[in-house]
């Protein structure tokens, strides 16, 4: 007798975690073996299984890096970066605050791979120029961790929450909107100050008090970008322009926010602002790839009923008189836990299901525990392995133990931030 194709869903489910986890493959290729896999064994039709290359919210992602990329070409980035520094006054704590609010703003609009790309360097130009006053250990790491909580906070941020938003969207048909994450992230985002305030600074001097400091490795070219004074005043209008239609779209929500994305992405072309050649250079293509696959691989597992197995397997071990709470902080610390090692969005690849099928099996309202997960997942920051935003801090020269000595401390803020605040904005029940 052949295997029912919820089986076969689980199987491939199964391959695809290890892949994840183990990085044989890299992750686009194993998202689109396993949508292919699917198709193969009659577990879903193409359709399904490869629904995700023509999603809203895989061309949301892709915009949004366009415009990050227009932002940089156009020097609106760099203009930002020196008032940071111009507002520190060579201060490295004001410094430090200056980006990590600018950083933290910026990001909630636009790719936060991409804010990080543009300050890391802006860091180093402002380090080279002070004499030594300025260390880059006590800026970078921190800058990332804003930018990276910033990113949290809307649903452009980051790829996490836009993989999260297609597989609730095949789970159990909810979505997040725009604004969905922000009430939460952004109370997040005041207690990680408050802590970078009072105590992150101390840490850091604890932390990198014997380490000698080096030059970031930044190329030659982007160098010379931030450096430079000139400015074309017709691209840098339209740039403007362009980011205040986007900001209005997204506020008024008159039309949806990936058409407003595609909208704003597509003007920066035909106004002359980022060419197609530079958006093919630059755009990273294996998230864009990896997104899609993720959501057709989600609706896969629907389609197969392998989602309905899992929910009856986790259902059948839990204990039935736990409070929603408990529930909810096991997933929160599973997925935070499992992010430190393997990529954010692959941690919501293996959080979500069960959290949704805990959800049908207990009566709990389930937007509280996407919510939770895909932020457990996107703030994970104890290794360079959590997010692409941390490994991006590497240039700094920060060892591996630097990581868990300095993030260790803001992590189990970020953690209780997380339990106490999604929460209030989301009941679990009910």
């Amino acid at each position: 007798m052949g295997l029912t194709p919820d089986i076969w869903g689980l199987i491939i489910l199964g391959i695809c975690v290890v892949l994840f986890v183990t990085n044989w493959l890299p992750a686009a290729a194993t998202g689109v073996l396993g949508c292919l896999l699917m198709v193969l064994v009659g577990a879903a039709g193409y359709q399904e299984a490869f629904s995700g290359f023509s999603s809203s919210i895989v061309m949301l992602m892709a915009s949004a890096m366009i415009i990050g990329i227009a932002m940089f070409k156009t020097g609106v980035a760099r203009i930002v970066g020196r008032a940071a520094v111009r507002l520190s006054g060579g201060k490295e704590q004001r410094l430090l605050l200056a980006i990590s609010l600018m950083g933290g703003v910026l990001s909630m609009f636009f790719a936060n791979t991409a804010i990080i790309a543009v300050f890391i360097p802006i860091i180093e130009s402002a380090a080279q120029e002070s004499d030594g006053k300025l260390n880059r250990y006590h800026l970078v790491l921190p800058m990332a961790l804003s930018v990276m909580i910033g990113g949290a906070a809307t649903l452009v941020g980051c790829t996490p929450q836009l993989t999260a938003n297609g597989m609730m969207k095949s789970l159990a048909g909810l979505e997040m909107g725009m604004w969905t994450l922000t009430g939460p992230t952004v109370c997040i985002f005041g207690l990680y100050l408050v802590y970078m305030l009072l105590f992150g600074y101390t840490t850091g001097n604890r932390v990198f008090e014997s380490r000698q400091e080096k030059a970031i490795d930044v190329s030659r070219e982007r160098m010379q970008e931030i450096k430079s004074k000139t400015v074309d005043k017709r691209k840098m209008t339209w740039m403007c322009i362009i980011l205040a239609l986007m900001l209005a779209g997204y506020v008024t929500n008159v039309i949806p926010v990936a058409y407003t994305a595609m909208i704003c992405a597509l003007l920066t072309v035909v106004t002359g602002l980022v060419s197609v050649k530079e958006i093919v250079r630059e755009l990273n293509w294996e998230t864009v790839v990896f997104l899609a696959a993720c959501l057709g691989l989600a609706e896969a597992v629907t389609v197969s009923g392998a989602g309905d197995t899992i929910g009856r397997a986790v259902s059948a071990v839990m204990p039935q008189n736990a409070p929603p709470f408990l529930f909810f902080g096991v997933m929160v610390v599973l997925t935070l836990v499992l992010s430190q090692f393997i990529t954010n969005s692959t941690a919501i690849v293996i959080g979500l299901p069960i959290s949704l099928s805990l959800c049908v099996s207990f009566s709990m309202n389930p937007m509280p525990f996407c919510v939770g997960v895909t932020l457990a997942a996107s703030l994970a920051c104890c290794t360079p392995l959590a997010s692409a935003q941390i490994a991006m801090t590497q240039v700094a020269g920060y060892s591996f133990t630097d990581y868990v000595r300095y993030c260790l401390l803001p992590q189990l803020v970020m953690l209780a931030g997380i339990l106490l605040f999604v929460p209030l904005f989301f009941p679990l029940v009910g």
